[in-house]
């Protein structure tokens, strides 16, 4: 009997170890989740196409106050500013990729990686903003249930893994960032083809931060936070890229052309 509780133990250890690891993508949630909490803000006053992001939390709190039970500032708040951005999302009219408040015209995308090597797109996770402030949750937060199967859970590898998601167990870490960008109504379908639009669109992505994952019945991992973690930052500005030669390069130009006049002179 002894033996076969002994080995029973193992085999449940052995489980736990080797179980698909979680994590909750969600951005905020009270109890739910209580350690982390960001805002993706627009492109920032000065902002040039294609650069001009922003990281770091802010002390602020953007919800609407027909909702002051969600009321969840950045978590752990910080001292950033955003001077003249608006958080993405919050309603569900305007068009066009100035239309920060329209939250479904904006989306966000968990890259990840198994514990080493570069940071790839959860192509599962790819979720819209929230529309309704007085409702569904703060602007700059994502409404992470509309995808990966109708939960905030992603799940790392296995048979019912989540899309995209690379193969990790439980109790081993993974890093993690979280990238937005404008969709388009649904036409641009990740942040790598965000980057490829011409004219630009408005992208960024977040800090890295690393964090154990956990496996059932525990609770899954929550998303990691604070100065050495996924900060709220700003997306870039979108707009044609404009690409002025460098001096170098004007001048060989210059060269190039006299020396042609030259030689049509002597003929």
């Amino acid at each position: 009997m002894k033996k076969t509780l002994a080995v029973a133990t193992l085999l449940a250890g052995a489980a736990s170890v080797y179980a698909q690891g979680q994590l909750n993508f969600a951005d905020y949630g009270g109890a739910v989740n209580a350690t982390f909490a960001i805002t993706i803000w627009s492109p920032v006053t000065g902002a040039t196409a294609g650069a001009g992001e922003v990281q770091g939390n802010s002390s602020g709190s953007y919800l609407a106050t027909a909702n002051p039970s969600s009321n969840t500032p950045d978590v752990p708040a910080g001292t950033t500013t955003y001077p003249g951005a608006t958080p993405l999302g919050g309603g569900s009219t305007g068009s066009g990729p100035t239309a920060f408040g329209n939250g479904n015209l904006w989306s966000v995308e968990l890259y990840a990686n198994g514990g080493s090597g570069a940071l790839a797109p959860v192509s599962g996770t790819v979720s819209p903003f929230f529309t309704d402030s007085a409702v569904a949750g703060n602007p700059g937060e994502w409404n992470a249930s509309a995808s990966v199967s109708g939960t905030s859970i992603v799940t790392f590898g296995g048979p019912n893994g989540t899309a995209g998601a690379p193969t990790v167990p439980a109790l081993s870490s993974v890093t993690v960032a979280v990238a937005a960008w404008y969709n388009g109504g649904g036409s641009i379908t990740s942040y790598a083809a965000a980057l490829t639009q011409s004219p630009l669109v408005p992208a960024g992505m977040s800090s890295s931060g690393s964090v154990a994952l956990t496996g059932a019945p525990n609770p899954p991992a929550v998303l990691p936070g604070g100065p050495s973690g996924i900060q709220s930052f700003s997306l870039n500005a979108g707009g044609p890229a404009s690409v002025t030669p460098e001096p170098s390069t004007i001048a060989l130009g210059v060269m190039g052309a006299s020396a042609f006049l030259m030689r049509l002179r002597r003929k």
